[in-house]
């Protein structure tokens, strides 16, 4: 089992959280090229009609173009919180405890 004292420190390492935000960013590029070319195989006139009587099958790309999505999408969200979990372990002390005041 991972021990999550190790763990905590190997996060705090700001070249991971860039790391994770660099291959996010491709994620999405490479989601949107394939969402490009995806439309661009979309067959147009009786091969559309063909394709949705199910007589001819999809592309592909066309088949793996929601895929790459949800692989972008969960690359994204996975920075995302490890952004946000660094951000919640740098905070100084006095931020975490401090208290508004109860007379304004």
């Amino acid at each position: 089992m991972v021990n999550l004292r190790t763990l905590g420190q190997v996060l705090r390492n700001k070249k991971i959280h860039r790391s994770a935000g660099a291959i996010a960013g491709f994620a999405s590029a490479m989601s949107v090229l394939v969402g490009l070319v995806a439309g661009v195989a979309t067959p147009r006139g009786w091969g559309r009609l063909s394709m949705a009587l199910h007589i001819t099958k999809k592309p592909l790309i066309m088949k793996l173009a929601p895929l790459v999505t949800g692989v972008a999408v969960a690359i994204a969200t996975a920075a995302g919180l490890l952004g946000f979990y660094l951000w919640l372990i740098e905070r100084p002390e006095t931020d975490r405890d401090s208290k508004p005041d109860a007379d304004s």
